[in-house]
């Protein structure tokens, strides 16, 4: 069985309407007349032992409703979610230790006490024995550099000491499932780098499951395997993480750095199948469909009105390829 199983999942909210006009607005304070957003609509997925999943869309796309229902916070209008073989609001308490849950602008953390205060607590929460809990925080503390904040309250670390902190919180209790939303949200580049392998390392040597969701493809692209694409609350695209970049990679990026851009100022670059996408004195990139056009073509045609001086070609990102297939959808939603 899997560890988590999604079936046909709906949330509706009903939302009461605001008119503009002042005598249907005087009628409403009566007799108030509502309206049912779906936020999440007939949802299905199911995610095996171990496997870390990129779970993506644009804002208001029903990513966050969906992780509140897997955690049990929500009560799903129809159909059901299991996590572990449980059902995760009827069994919220037996659920709750078997899942970590990481919320990018949200503290697992007391304010005023110090870090260890905090674990201490998870300790008892989630019935820690001491032989575990010590061999957890010196792991924890030895990966991500925790020894010199453990005594801080929390109130008094920066923003990528506390996300440390709260990551390590989540899995003081050996977790099966671990929900990540936005877990990087704010952070310079080294911190980002530290948690990301925080996180590939419990993926592989302790087979955590993960659902991550995230702003910052970079997270996704390098934790995640798999990838589910969620919009206007429907599921658009499942599917693992290099089986979607070939599918889509027959475009592809070439960047050029040159002596003097001739095509600057007036003339355009027109070549079927290539697309210009960014433009200086000295330098040109284009995206090109090789289908239609190849690199050999275009450094030609490059190389005949100026001096190249660096060459660089590569395979589209994740990022782009989500925003291609998101235009094509509400291209389709909308026709």
């Amino acid at each position: 069985m899997s560890q988590v199983e999604v079936r046909q999942l709906v949330k509706e909210y009903k939302r009461r309407k605001n008119s503009q006009k002042l005598g249907q607005a005087l009628r409403s304070m009566f007799a108030p007349d509502y309206e049912v957003l779906r936020a999440v609509d007939s949802v299905d997925f199911s995610i095996e032992e171990g496997e870390a999943v990129g779970y993506v869309g644009p804002n208001g796309s029903g990513k966050s409703t969906t992780i509140k229902m897997l955690c049990g916070i929500l009560k799903p209008t129809q159909g059901s979610v299991k996590i572990n073989g449980l059902d995760p609001f009827k069994d919220r308490v037996r659920n709750s230790k078997g899942i970590g849950a990481v919320f990018g602008n949200r503290s697992l953390l007391w304010w005023d006490v110090p870090v260890i205060e905090s674990y201490r607590l998870f300790q008892k929460l989630y019935d820690i024995p001491e032989k575990r809990f010590q061999e957890n925080l010196e792991k924890f503390t030895e990966i991500m550099g925790l020894a010199p904040l453990l005594s801080i309250p929390e109130r008094q670390l920066s923003l990528g000491q506390k996300m440390r902190c709260n990551i390590a919180a989540a899995f003081l209790h050996d977790p099966k499932i671990v929900f990540l939303d936005e877990p990087t949200i704010g952070l310079d580049a080294e911190s980002k780098a530290g948690i990301r392998e925080f996180i590939r390392r419990m993926n592989v040597e302790e087979k955590t499951t993960f659902i991550v969701t995230s702003h910052d493809f970079q997270d996704i692209e390098s934790l995640c395997q798999r990838i589910v694409l969620i919009n206007h609350g429907k599921v658009i695209l499942d599917d693992q993480m290099q089986k979607v970049k070939l599918d889509f990679n027959r475009k592809k990026q070439i960047q050029f750095e040159v002596d003097v851009n001739p095509w600057c100022e007036k003339e355009t670059f027109a070549m079927e199948g290539v697309q210009v996408f960014g433009m200086t004195n000295h330098s040109l990139s284009f995206e090109y469909d090789a289908d239609t056009a190849d690199s050999m073509g275009i450094i030609e045609a490059v190389a005949k009105r100026c001096e190249i001086q660096d060459i660089t070609i590569s395979g589209r990102d994740i990022e782009s390829i989500i925003r291609e297939i998101l235009k094509a959808q509400d291209v389709k939603d909308f026709s």
